[in-house]
Formats: structure tokens, C-alpha cells, sequence
């Protein structure tokens, strides 16, 4: 094993120049802010890097967000902990700064799939996925977004006062009937019938206040774990009561015991991101759709 000693730091202007030189295609004003740190050798030889960009996190989130451009061991300084301790440093820079999040995105491979993982970021895939999952990898057929939430929160619920029990068929059935109005998303929340899991938070009337549904699905490869996506309806004269919160925190303590590695919320929108901001979930942006003219959004938290 290589016992090369490096240490990390903020790279000078020499040392940015290098590394800027490997990115041609940035833009003059990303090249200007871009937040560069470096590991370097015994004889300050760049051996690592990582690479940065500060951006607005969209509306209604108000704050900054630090975009990974690039992480890099020289392959002969693999294996030491080197890309670990650039990330724990644009995390510990990230914190004094007070950015809000880190985003990036990177192929699926086993290797860049599982350092992202094992960095405590919420992962979520997109592209081409393979049909077949007993075939190898073809490596760069999808990507694996990540995202870190700087400031960590303790998903704890606040209010005790609801009775919360496990939502039998016929109730995750009448959250479908009663909330999803789109026939292509109720279509395919039918479909997912037999694998569907829920509670419901039900009132001093025995009436349902809230429910939440939810199904299992794969990281994708080459994550060998598995996820929960959730889904949350709380009745309208019922709402900002904190019952949506215990919902979720139930489903959280479900996926502890049966070792799920993270919660997914795709369903989510300008009037909630809110909630699940408050909550301590990662909010994950997309762009703006062309034809719709609003921005998909994406909310995850790691529970492992």
C-alpha cells in the first residue's frame, strides 16, 4: 500500500491555474468563482482535487448551494482516503459559509455510486436504466445525482396527540381515490397495489386526518440497497397540525427497522417544499420544464 503523506488546502493561484487548465468548456464567470482545494504530496505535488461552483438555490428555498464539478485522485494515490477528505473539506467550508447544500452528479459506476453513498449524500438516478439487471453494468447508460444537506436535522415528530396505525388496503385505496386526480400517476400507483404500505393518522372522531403511502425500489445498480418512495395527504382542514410530519416519521422509524437506506419523495411542489425543507429532507432541483414552465423537484433523506 502507498503511505504517501498529503495534506488538503485551498489551492493558490498556481495550483488553480493547473487545474482550470482541465476544464476548457467552464464559463469565465465559473472560472473566476470557482472553489478549488487541492491534495498535494510530501514535495506539494498535486495528487487530488475538487473543484466547486457557488449558485442560488432556486426559489422558494432562499440561500447557496455549492456544485461539485469534479473530484480526482491520481491513480496512484488511490485507496488513501484522498477524495474523503477533499469532500470533508468542501463540507466543513460549506458549513462556515453557511451554503445550504452540495449537488453534483456522476456516472453509475460501482466505484463513484458507493464513495457518494458511503459520503452520507442522498442519491437519485436518472437516463437510461437497464431492463435487464442480471447483465453487467453498462457503465454511463444513467447517472446517480447526489446531494448533502450541510445543516443535518433529526427527523422528530412534534406532536403526540394523533393515533397513528398501519393503513389496511381499502385506506391506502381511498388516499388513491380521494387525492391523486392525474389517471397516469393513479394508474400507476394501482398497479403498484400489492406492494403498496401506508399508515394513517386517525382523529379523536375516528376519522382519517392523514395518510402516507408508500413503496420499496431499488438504488438502482450498483447500490445493492433499497429505498422508500413516499407519498403524504393530509386533509385540508387538518393541515399545518403537524400530522404530515408524523406520518413521515413513522414511515422514517419503518425503514430503520428494515434496513432501507433512504426516503423519496418525487411529488412535490413550490406550495410544499416547505414542509419537506423543515423537516431536514434534501431538495433536489431539476430545471424547468419547457412545457409546463415549472421546475421538478426532488426530496430525499438518508436514513442509513
Amino acid at each position: 500500500m502507498n503511505n504517501t503523506n498529503f495534506s488538503i488546502c485551498k489551492a493558490n493561484q498556481e495550483q488553480r491555474d493547473y487545474v482550470l487548465e482541465q476544464f476548457p468548456k467552464l464559463k469565465k464567470e465559473e472560472r473566476e468563482k470557482a472553489i478549488i482545494y487541492v491534495a498535494v504530496n510530501e514535495i506539494d505535488n498535486i495528487i487530488g482535487r475538487i473543484l466547486v461552483t457557488e449558485k442560488d438555490v432556486p426559489n422558494p428555498i432562499t440561500g447557496k448551494y455549492w456544485y461539485i464539478i469534479n473530484v480526482f485522485v491520481h491513480p496512484n494515490f488511490r485507496r488513501m482516503g484522498i477524495a474523503t477528505e477533499l469532500v470533508n473539506e468542501i463540507k466543513r467550508q460549506a458549513e462556515i459559509f453557511e451554503i445550504l447544500y452540495l449537488y453534483g452528479s456522476a456516472n453509475a459506476t460501482v466505484e463513484a455510486s458507493l464513495f457518494w453513498f458511503n459520503q452520507n449524500f442522498t442519491l437519485n438516478s436518472y437516463g437510461k436504466k437497464q431492463d435487464n439487471v442480471n447483465a453487467p453494468l453498462l457503465y454511463g447508460n444513467y447517472y446517480h445525482l447526489f446531494s448533502y444537506r450541510i445543516e443535518r436535522k433529526t427527523l422528530i415528530p412534534n406532536n403526540t396527540f394523533n393515533c397513528i396505525k398501519r393503513a389496511s388496503k381499502d385506506e391506502i385505496q381511498q388516499a388513491i381515490d380521494t387525492y391523486i386526480f392525474d389517471d397516469k400517476k393513479k394508474e400507476y400507483f394501482l398497479s403498484k397495489a400489492n406492494d403498496l404500505l401506508g399508515f394513517v393518522a386517525i382523529g379523536d372522531n375516528e376519522n382519517i386526518q392523514g395518510t402516507i403511502i408508500a413503496f420499496s425500489d431499488s438504488m438502482q445498480a450498483p447500490l445493492d440497497c433499497t429505498r422508500l418512495w413516499i407519498n403524504v395527504f393530509v386533509e385540508p382542514k387538518c393541515r399545518n397540525q403537524g400530522i404530515g410530519k408524523i406520518l413521515v416519521y413513522e414511515v422514517y422509524q419503518y425503514a430503520k427497522e428494515n434496513d432501507i437506506a433512504q426516503l423519496t419523495n418525487f411529488d412535490i411542489t413550490e406550495d410544499n417544499i416547505g414542509f419537506w425543507y423543515e423537516i431536514g429532507f434534501d431538495i433536489f432541483f431539476w430545471g424547468v420544464n419547457a412545457s409546463t414552465g415549472k421546475r421538478g423537484t426532488t426530496a430525499m433523506l438518508r436514513v442509513k
